[in-house]
Formats: structure tokens, C-alpha cells, sequence
């Protein structure tokens, strides 16, 4: 049936297995559910309400320890659906029973994804001879690991190296690669682990942002209705219904953060010798791809020295160690005793991929409600389009700093039953202006005279 309204959805399937071996068909009975994704999450995890008039809870019964099937669908977009049918959830938690009369209760219940939980059943305990995506893969699909057939987006990464994992969770040591990890088209070290309705990624920013998006939205009320005096439906899935500004830049946060300056030593204790990086805000702010092209900071001068808000690389550092000669490490060989393995690569990772975390958390962003459709998922690039507040000024009826494009970094999916409807409440990042701040002077502090020192005496 086509589309009649901006967040309609379908429950397609929803069964529930019972540890004493029994099958719930529960489609009929479903009161609400909400899928959670982040990219800073390893995992999926959500929450199922349903209405229990059968006893269910306690014919099942139902403990946390099921598995769920579930498939959701947008009507004309069944080619893009939340599809766990070949793969399921793990029902974790019975979160609450209400009663609501003799015959009625409802039941909430809390799941995430099964490989959540081998990852905490499960150690790594070997050693690993590749290149990190290979890690990661082998990780994730080794029957004694992870072992998921799920989709899984990894991003090819430079280097052979050797690795340890040293009695660790399998997501706590891929987290670990994530931080080492760069990209070999890129160079980037920006790398997320983390899963959505689309499978389980390993990749980069700058990867996520290469695609085209998931389209324009605009911050705007209901808007005109279509010719026939209905709501134009493709209009209302690009109006943003509810907005929020989170946070700006945090001067304080971003200085001792690392997003604005940092530096790092190296100790190479192989030839006894160090040496040292930095990372100068608008030095480096065009190294990699961004959202957008403009700083968020202005690169005017801030002291009688000449010095911007991004020269003070001393404000945070990092030191580390690393074993190698000629760009080899040496605390490995191979099996003719031959330095063939990368060393880390902590001193080209640590001081990006440090800022551009902070950006995300610490910069600019937005929280916001949009009607729902099962083609958005964390990770994913969006257009906002941010009116001007009051009066426009010089023309411009739209935001020059808050419209651009962002990064979706959370989001929950809604399906709601009492109201037929499917809506998202994301939380997007900006790393990045789409116009210039204007540079009309010095951002010198405007001081007066100077105090009087007083020496005190007893």
C-alpha cells in the first residue's frame, strides 16, 4: 500500500523465543518500541512495550533470556528496512510489569545484539599478523570470537603489523585498533567502531562523509498543503519538527581538550631517541575532508605575539614509546628473524584523531525530531537548513553558521502503535562553518593599566 502520511510504518514480523523453547507470535500486541544508535556505541540496544492479555510473562515465560525477530518497514521503502530476521536480538531484561487491570499488563522489556553478549562472555587471548581491517574482520567473524553473519563496512587500513590481544573482550579490542588505525586512502586516523540498522562498521569520518547523504532538512512548521489540500508528504519527511541547539564552542573544553593545540613525544627505546609532533588548530584544519569548509574559531590574533587561539600546542601532550628503525618495528620479526612489521602509529593518530573527537563532542550540535523513515541510521551525513532568528539580516533568511551539512551521531527510533507513527530524535555534529566568521580586528583581551603589587608585611 503506497505512503499516506510522513512516519507511517509497518511491523512486518515480530516473534519472540522463549528459553523453554516456545514461539510468540507478537505483532498484534505491540505498544511501542525504540532502537537506539550511536556511533560511539559498539552495539545496537532498544526497548519493547507490549500488551500482555494472555499471560505471556509467565506461560513463556519470559525472563531476559529470548531472542527476538523483528522487521519494520516504511511503506515504499522496503528495499531499506530494519531487517532482524536473519538475525535476531537478545531480550536481556524484564525492565517492568503494570498492571493494568485483571485482564491486561504491560510488558516492558530491554534487548541489544547478540554479539554484545559473547563479546562479554568472550576473551582474546593470541596474537595478529596483519593488516588492522584484516584484524577486525577475523575478529568479528572467527566462530570463537564474535562469529556475526551480518554486514559488516570496513574500511581498508595501511600497514602489516603485529598484535597482541592480551586476554581482552573482542570489542574492547577492536576499540583499541580504532585508535592506531589509519586509513589507506585517507591517511586519517579518524576511525569509529560502531554498529546501526545497517550492520557493523569500522571506518572513518571521512569515509561516512563521501556519500551523498541522506538529504536536505529544513527547521520549519507545517508548511503548505499540496494541491489536493492534503500534506505534501515528501515535504513533511524534510521538515525537522522540534530543534535544539546542544552545545557551541567551549573555549575552556577545547583548550585543555586538545581540539585547539596539542603536542606529542615520541620515545623511540630501541635507538634511545625521541622525537616530537604538534597540532595547530588552523595549521591542520585542512589536512583531511570536512562537513563543511570554514573554522569554527576565528584566526585572528589574540596577544602582542602574534599567537591565535591555535598556536598553544603545549596545552595538552601526549608521550609514548615505540620500538623501530626505518619505519620498522623491532620488537617484532618474522620467521627469518627480519624486521618486515609496521610499529604503531600512535604519533600520527593520537593528536587528529584526539581533536577531531572533541569537535564532535565539544563543538557544535543540534538535537532534533523529524518523521521517521528506516533509511536513516547513525553515521550517515544530513543538510540542515537553519532559518534566521527575528529579523533577517542583509538578505540572508537562513543561518550562515548553523546551516551546513552535519554528522548524525545518535539517534532513537520511535514506533510508537497508539498514534500509528515512526519518529527520530537524532543529535547531529558540526565540525565545521559553511561561511567564514568575519576578521574585522585583533581579538586582543581589552585591558586597562596595569594593577599595583602591594607587598605585604607582618
Amino acid at each position: 500500500m503506497p505512503i499516506q502520511y510522513a512516519g507511517q510504518y509497518d511491523v512486518k514480523e515480530l516473534l519472540v523465543y522463549t528459553s523453554s523453547g516456545a514461539v510468540l507470535n507478537l505483532r498484534n500486541a505491540i505498544q511501542s518500541i525504540n532502537i537506539y544508535e550511536s556511533m560511539f556505541s559498539t552495539s545496537l540496544s532498544g526497548s519493547i512495550t507490549i500488551l500482555d492479555v494472555d499471560d505471556i510473562a509467565t506461560l513463556g515465560p519470559i525472563i531476559g533470556q529470548e531472542y527476538m525477530k523483528l522487521r519494520l518497514t516504511t511503506p515504499d521503502l522496503d528495499e531499506d528496512e530494519i531487517d532482524f530476521t536473519n538475525t535476531t536480538f537478545a531480550i536481556y531484561k524484564v525492565v517492568s510489569r503494570i498492571s493494568g487491570s485483571q485482564n491486561a499488563q504491560l510488558l516492558t522489556l530491554s534487548f541489544t545484539t547478540p554479539e554484545l553478549l559473547k563479546n562479554n562472555r568472550t576473551r582474546l587471548s593470541r596474537s595478529y599478523t596483519d593488516t588492522i581491517d584484516n584484524i577486525v574482520e577475523s575478529v568479528l567473524t572467527d566462530e570463537t570470537s564474535i562469529n556475526t553473519i551480518k554486514n559488516i563496512y570496513i574500511e581498508e587500513t595501511s600497514g602489516i603489523r603485529k598484535i597482541i590481544a592480551p586476554n581482552i573482550n573482542p570489542y574492547n579490542f577492536i576499540t583499541n585498533l580504532a585508535t592506531e588505525a589509519l586509513s589507506k586512502k585517507y591517511g586519517s586516523p579518524h576511525f569509529f567502531f560502531f554498529e546501526n540498522t545497517k550492520g557493523i562498521h569500522f571506518k572513518s569520518i571521512e569515509s561516512m562523509l563521501s556519500g551523498d547523504g541522506i538529504g536536505l532538512f529544513t527547521v520549519s512548521d507545517l508548511g503548505p498543503l499540496a494541491e489536493n489540500g492534503t500534506v505534501d508528504i515528501r515535504k513533511d519527511f524534510e521538515r525537522v519538527r522540534e530543534f535544539q541547539i546542544n552545545t557551541n564552542n567551549d573555549m575552556l573544553m577545547n583548550i585543555t581538550g586538545g581540539m585547539l593545540g596539542s603536542r606529542d613525544i615520541e620515545y623511540n627505546i630501541y635507538n634511545k631517541s625521541y622525537k616530537t609532533r604538534e597540532y595547530k588548530y588552523f595549521d591542520d584544519f585542512d589536512k583531511y575532508p570536512r562537513l563543511n569548509g570554514s573554522a569554527v574559531y576565528n584566526d585572528n590574533q589574540i596577544d602582542v605575539k602574534g599567537n591565535t587561539v591555535g598556536d598553544f600546542s603545549n596545552a595538552r601532550i601526549h608521550l609514548h614509546s615505540v620500538s623501530s628503525q626505518d619505519e620498522l618495528d623491532t620488537q617484532h620479526t618474522n620467521e627469518k628473524s627480519e624486521y618486515k612489521y609496521a610499529p604503531n602509529k600512535i604519533n600520527e593518530s593520537i593528536l587528529q584523531r584526539q581533536a577531531k573527537f572533541m569537535e564532535l563532542n565539544s563543538g557544535i550540535s543540534i538535537s532534533m525530531k523529524i518523521a521517521g523513515n528506516t533509511t536513516i541510521a547513525a553515521g550517515q551525513k544530513m543538510r540542515l537548513v537553519v532559518p534566521t532568528t527575528g529579523r533577517v539580516h542583509e538578505g540572508n533568511e537562513f543561518d550562515p553558521y548553523y546551516t551546513g551539512d552535519y554528522l548524525i551521531t545518535k539517534l532513537r527510533h520511535n514506533f510508537s502503535q497508539t498514534d500509528k507513527t515512526h519518529e527520530i530524535y537524532l543529535q547531529a555534529s558540526q565540525e565545521s562553518f559553511e561561511t567564514d566568521l568575519p576578521n574585522r580586528a585583533d581579538a586582543k583581551e581589552p585591558l586597562g593599566s596595569k594593577g599595583v603589587v602591594t607587598n605585604v608585611t607582618y
